[in-house]
């Protein structure tokens, strides 16, 4: 019997998808990274994250995430613009 692990590690794909999916489940939006943001003005380090939100809006952002007393985390974003 194949593991687990080892099914989830041959489809990485369907991972994003279940971490957006359980976002969405809790009511908190979903960041990541889009390689069509690459080649904007001011995102030459890479800061750059779309934040969408189960209402199916999607926002350009920079993150600032901070570690609070080792339990807890702060996200913290600024928008840009709004890409749908």
């Amino acid at each position: 019997m194949e593991k687990r692990a080892h099914r989830l590690l041959r489809n990485l794909e369907i991972i994003p998808e279940l971490g957006r999916q359980r976002c969405f489940e809790l009511g908190n939006p979903f960041y990541y990274q889009d390689s069509a943001d690459a080649g904007l003005p001011g995102n030459e380090k890479g800061n750059y994250y779309r934040k969408e939100l189960p209402s199916g809006e999607v926002y350009l952002v920079t993150l600032k995430i901070e570690e609070i007393k080792g339990e807890t985390y702060s996200v913290k974003d600024n928008i840009i613009r709004q890409i749908r």
